[in-house]
């Protein structure tokens, strides 16, 4: 069965502003076809489409954003996301990706670009780092951690490469914990309802 949610629940739930999550889910999904001010019925939202809201959010609040910028950013990496199953994750039966401290760590880094496109825009370069292995060594004095990671540039319009973890304004989402976060949040049931 899917599961919908509601502006209401997913900003309680979610721990946002009501009115914050209403402006997101504005900035970064299309217009409801079913919804709308005047028409009497509420938006539902499927996860991929709380996680794309919650994610742009993030992006606005946490990492200092625009809402252009932010716009951006999704939709540069969204494609990646739904190959990676980050929107596939469904609250009735657990399917989707796995979760938990097994998970392979992902994290996205990220930053302007040097290279302008045909339209003016200057863009973003993306590195996302996947953890492979992670393996200590060593007493607890003189501990050593080797780590084995799975790295992926993003293609982009803009043609040059630029390495994000080397830029002067390098931007970092660690994708797992935050999904890991929303994930946990939706599960917990709700006491008062």
């Amino acid at each position: 069965m899917i599961r919908y949610y509601t502006n209401r629940e997913l900003a309680k739930k979610l721990e946002v502003n009501l009115a914050r999550w209403k402006r997101w889910s504005r900035s970064f999904l299309p217009p409801d076809p079913l919804g709308g001010m005047q028409s009497g019925y509420a938006r539902q939202y499927l996860f991929k489409d709380l996680f794309k809201v919650f994610l742009g959010g993030f992006l606005l609040g946490h990492l200092k954003l625009s809402v252009v910028e932010s716009q951006q950013v999704l939709a540069d990496i969204s494609p990646w996301l739904e190959k990676n199953g980050f929107y596939d994750w469904n609250h009735s039966n657990g399917n989707g990706r796995q979760i938990g401290s097994t998970a392979p760590v992902q994290t996205i880094y990220f930053c302007p670009a040097t290279v302008e496109d045909s339209s003016g825009q200057g863009g973003f370069s993306y590195l996302i780092r996947e953890t492979i292995q992670r393996e200590n060594s060593g007493h607890s004095s003189n501990r050593r951690t080797s780590i084995t990671y799975e790295e992926t540039f993003l293609p982009k319009a803009c043609g040059a490469r630029v390495d994000p973890v080397e830029h002067p304004h390098v931007r970092i989402i660690n994708l797992t914990v935050l999904f890991n976060w929303v994930v946990q949040k939706l599960a917990q049931s709700d006491p008062y309802d």
